[in-house]
């Protein structure tokens, strides 16, 4: 969301959608179990992971066609960081210090619209942060299909690891049709949505007390998902909002049932 001086609407939807979930992803290399899919998953609890340390190992997305890409999101994991810990602090029983020195976190950014011929969309190669959750916004957009990460440091000297190439634009096509869906409570705090007809990337499950009051969401990439997070003996009332690439399709609103 756009976030701007003065006034907004909440209820708005954004201007830009996720564009890579899921879509092909390589590597230059990737330890076993931890491959570059998992860099557009997300799901924050994975990553890819390189097999080695040194520079210029990449991670490349294809968006299987032209979009106009307007932000790219990259976000930096930790593991396994092994470095040398100068002592223990007291009254604790981890080892842990405060740093003292400087450590930065470099990379290339490139797109090319046919994985041949590339073009610098950001370079942080002489970057004096470490920025592990870094933003590129590109308002007026930039034409592209293959991404292109090459990561050149990052502190302590570990291999680098990605959760999350995230890149935002919109397509050209059409939004998905409104979803299908079953919606059970299956006891005082659980109810169980079941989408039974739907072609999305993902859903958006909205609830509430009445139609006008969906104050509450849980956003799944799959086509079911039990939410406990209901209030005993109160009514509540759900829908089911679809999105894709192109935009969001709102679901219709119904009463939530009570379990046979």
């Amino acid at each position: 969301m756009e976030i701007g001086n003065g006034k907004i609407n909440p209820w708005r939807n954004p201007g830009w959608y996720l564009i890579s979930y899921g879509k092909p992803v390589t590597a230059s290399s990737s330890e076993e179990r931890k491959g570059p899919e998992q860099a557009v998953d997300e799901n924050v609890q994975t990553w890819w992971r390189a097999l080695t340390a040194e520079s210029g190992e990449w991670l490349q997305v294809d968006l299987e066609k032209e979009y106009t890409v307007n932000a790219v999101q990259i976000n930096f994991a930790d593991d396994g960081i092994d470095i040398p810990v100068p002592g223990k602090l007291q009254r604790t029983t981890q080892a842990r210090y405060i740093e003292e020195k400087d450590y930065v976190t470099r990379w290339k950014l490139e797109g090319s619209p046919d994985g041949e011929h590339y073009f610098m969309i950001e370079d942080k190669s002489e970057a004096e942060t470490d920025l592990p959750h870094d933003l590129i916004v590109k308002e007026k957009g930039v034409r592209l299909r293959f991404l292109r990460l090459t990561i050149l440091e990052v502190p302590y000297g570990q291999r680098p690891c990605i959760s999350g190439l995230r890149v935002f634009g919109v397509g050209d096509g059409q939004k998905p049709r409104t979803p299908k869906f079953e919606a059970v409570r299956e006891n005082a705090l659980d109810m169980m949505i079941k989408i039974t007809d739907g072609d999305a990337v993902g859903y958006n499950i909205l609830w509430g007390s009445s139609p006008q009051k969906l104050y509450h969401s849980y956003m799944i990439f799959g086509m079911e998902q039990r939410v406990g997070a209901l209030v005993k003996d109160r009514e509540y009332y759900v829908r089911v909002d679809a999105f894709n690439e192109n935009g969001i399709t709102e679901g219709n609103t119904v009463k939530l049932m009570e379990d046979q």
